[in-house]
Protein backbone atom coordinates (compact mmCIF):
# COMPACT_ATOMS: atom_id res chain seq x y z
CA UNK A 1 0.00 0.00 0.00
CA UNK A 2 1.27 3.51 -0.57
CA UNK A 3 1.97 5.42 2.16
CA UNK A 4 2.92 9.20 0.89
CA UNK A 5 4.12 11.87 3.05
CA UNK A 6 3.27 15.66 2.50
CA UNK A 7 3.85 19.13 3.78
CA UNK A 8 1.82 22.14 4.37
CA UNK A 9 3.04 25.50 2.33
CA UNK A 10 2.10 28.66 1.46
CA UNK A 11 0.67 30.20 -1.94
CA UNK A 12 -0.71 33.68 -3.00
CA UNK A 13 -4.44 33.60 -4.11
CA UNK A 14 -3.47 35.25 -7.67
CA UNK A 15 -7.40 37.31 -7.69
CA UNK A 16 -7.57 38.27 -3.94
CA UNK A 17 -3.34 38.59 -3.03
CA UNK A 18 -3.95 36.64 -0.11
CA UNK A 19 -1.71 34.16 1.47
CA UNK A 20 -3.42 30.82 0.98
CA UNK A 21 -2.50 27.17 2.89
CA UNK A 22 -1.81 24.11 0.43
CA UNK A 23 -0.45 20.35 0.15
CA UNK A 24 2.62 19.03 -1.48
CA UNK A 25 4.34 15.28 -1.78
CA UNK A 26 7.74 14.64 0.24
CA UNK A 27 9.99 13.54 -2.25
CA UNK A 28 12.18 11.30 -0.23
CA UNK A 29 15.20 10.72 -3.20
CA UNK A 30 15.93 10.65 -6.38
CA UNK A 31 16.92 6.97 -7.65
CA UNK A 32 19.48 6.56 -9.95
CA UNK A 33 19.25 4.47 -12.76
CA UNK A 34 22.53 1.96 -11.13
CA UNK A 35 19.86 1.57 -8.15
CA UNK A 36 16.78 0.32 -10.13
CA UNK A 37 18.86 -1.60 -12.77
CA UNK A 38 20.17 -3.67 -9.88
CA UNK A 39 16.91 -4.00 -7.72
CA UNK A 40 14.99 -4.99 -11.01
CA UNK A 41 17.90 -7.70 -11.14
CA UNK A 42 17.35 -9.40 -8.28
CA UNK A 43 13.93 -9.31 -8.56
CA UNK A 44 13.96 -11.02 -12.14
CA UNK A 45 17.10 -13.03 -11.34
CA UNK A 46 19.00 -11.97 -14.37
CA UNK A 47 22.41 -9.55 -14.30
CA UNK A 48 21.77 -5.42 -14.03
CA UNK A 49 23.98 -5.71 -16.83
CA UNK A 50 21.31 -7.64 -18.93
CA UNK A 51 18.54 -6.16 -17.36
CA UNK A 52 19.81 -2.36 -18.33
CA UNK A 53 20.75 -3.57 -21.99
CA UNK A 54 17.00 -5.34 -22.10
CA UNK A 55 16.22 -1.41 -20.53
CA UNK A 56 17.84 0.65 -23.17
CA UNK A 57 16.35 -1.22 -26.22
CA UNK A 58 12.72 -0.85 -24.47
CA UNK A 59 13.04 2.62 -24.39
CA UNK A 60 14.34 3.29 -27.93
CA UNK A 61 11.67 1.22 -28.96
CA UNK A 62 8.78 3.63 -26.72
CA UNK A 63 9.97 6.48 -28.12
CA UNK A 64 10.58 5.21 -32.18
CA UNK A 65 6.90 4.67 -31.30
CA UNK A 66 5.57 7.26 -29.69
CA UNK A 67 6.86 9.44 -31.20
CA UNK A 68 5.60 8.48 -34.51
CA UNK A 69 1.74 8.73 -33.15
CA UNK A 70 1.36 6.00 -31.57
CA UNK A 71 0.12 4.74 -27.59
CA UNK A 72 1.96 2.15 -26.04
CA UNK A 73 0.63 0.30 -23.58
CA UNK A 74 2.99 -1.73 -20.76
CA UNK A 75 0.76 -4.47 -18.66
CA UNK A 76 1.43 -3.96 -14.71
CA UNK A 77 2.82 -0.59 -15.59
CA UNK A 78 0.40 1.90 -17.59
CA UNK A 79 0.43 3.60 -21.18
CA UNK A 80 2.33 6.48 -22.58
CA UNK A 81 0.95 8.69 -25.28
CA UNK A 82 1.58 12.19 -26.98
CA UNK A 83 -1.60 14.89 -25.97
CA UNK A 84 -1.39 18.30 -27.53
CA UNK A 85 -2.33 21.89 -25.70
CA UNK A 86 -4.20 24.42 -28.01
CA UNK A 87 -4.92 28.02 -27.78
CA UNK A 88 -4.87 31.29 -27.74
CA UNK A 89 -2.87 33.86 -26.16
CA UNK A 90 -5.10 36.23 -23.90
CA UNK A 91 -3.26 39.68 -23.99
CA UNK A 92 -5.63 40.95 -21.15
CA UNK A 93 -4.77 38.31 -19.03
CA UNK A 94 -1.37 37.52 -20.22
CA UNK A 95 -1.91 33.80 -20.42
CA UNK A 96 -2.87 31.25 -22.23
CA UNK A 97 -6.45 30.05 -23.25
CA UNK A 98 -8.34 27.49 -24.78
CA UNK A 99 -10.87 28.42 -27.58
CA UNK A 100 -11.94 26.29 -30.18
CA UNK A 101 -12.34 27.68 -33.74
CA UNK A 102 -15.57 28.36 -36.06
CA UNK A 103 -14.88 26.12 -38.96
CA UNK A 104 -13.20 23.16 -39.47
CA UNK A 105 -11.24 24.79 -42.34
CA UNK A 106 -9.54 27.15 -39.37
CA UNK A 107 -7.68 24.26 -37.18
CA UNK A 108 -4.56 24.01 -37.96
CA UNK A 109 -0.98 22.49 -36.76
CA UNK A 110 -0.02 26.08 -35.73
CA UNK A 111 -2.71 25.91 -32.81
CA UNK A 112 -0.60 23.52 -31.11
CA UNK A 113 1.48 25.50 -28.44
CA UNK A 114 2.68 22.65 -26.57
CA UNK A 115 2.99 18.65 -27.03
CA UNK A 116 3.43 16.62 -24.17
CA UNK A 117 4.09 13.02 -23.37
CA UNK A 118 1.66 11.43 -20.84
CA UNK A 119 1.78 8.39 -18.93
CA UNK A 120 -1.52 6.68 -17.72
CA UNK A 121 -1.01 4.04 -14.75
CA UNK A 122 -2.28 1.09 -15.24
CA UNK A 123 -5.33 -0.47 -13.13
CA UNK A 124 -3.44 -1.86 -10.53
CA UNK A 125 -1.15 1.25 -9.88
CA UNK A 126 -4.12 3.53 -10.09
CA UNK A 127 -5.89 1.17 -7.41
CA UNK A 128 -3.08 1.61 -5.12
CA UNK A 129 -2.92 5.49 -5.45
CA UNK A 130 -6.66 5.54 -4.46
CA UNK A 131 -6.05 3.20 -1.34
CA UNK A 132 -2.85 5.58 -0.52
CA UNK A 133 -2.42 6.92 3.23
CA UNK A 134 -0.48 10.50 3.96
CA UNK A 135 0.99 11.82 6.66
CA UNK A 136 2.90 14.94 7.81
CA UNK A 137 6.54 14.96 7.56
CA UNK A 138 6.44 18.02 9.90
CA UNK A 139 4.79 15.99 12.52
CA UNK A 140 6.66 12.96 12.02
CA UNK A 141 10.05 15.03 11.96
CA UNK A 142 9.41 17.76 14.40
CA UNK A 143 6.61 15.93 16.46
CA UNK A 144 4.41 18.97 16.00
CA UNK A 145 1.28 20.49 14.39
CA UNK A 146 1.28 21.55 11.00
CA UNK A 147 -0.88 24.03 11.21
CA UNK A 148 1.88 26.74 11.15
CA UNK A 149 1.61 30.69 11.36
CA UNK A 150 1.91 32.19 7.74
CA UNK A 151 4.65 34.50 9.39
CA UNK A 152 6.58 31.57 10.61
CA UNK A 153 6.97 30.34 7.28
CA UNK A 154 6.16 26.94 6.53
CA UNK A 155 8.36 24.18 7.31
CA UNK A 156 8.85 21.50 3.70
CA UNK A 157 10.90 18.85 5.25
CA UNK A 158 14.02 20.47 4.41
CA UNK A 159 13.68 24.11 6.92
CA UNK A 160 11.17 26.85 7.34
CA UNK A 161 10.56 28.43 4.05
CA UNK A 162 9.36 31.90 4.22
CA UNK A 163 5.94 33.16 3.45
CA UNK A 164 6.15 35.25 0.35
CA UNK A 165 5.58 33.16 -2.03
CA UNK A 166 7.69 33.03 -5.11
CA UNK A 167 6.12 33.06 -8.34
CA UNK A 168 5.90 29.54 -10.50
CA UNK A 169 8.21 29.08 -13.37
Amino acid sequence: MARLGYYPYVIEDEATGTLKYSVRLKAYSTIDEDEVMNKGAVMANCSSGELARGFAALSQVIDELVLNGHSITIKNLGCFTLSTRTGIWDERTKKWKSAGKESMDDVSPSDIRGLYLRFYPCTAIRNELKNATFFNVVDEKYGVSAGLDPKDGVNDGYGVKPTTPTPNP
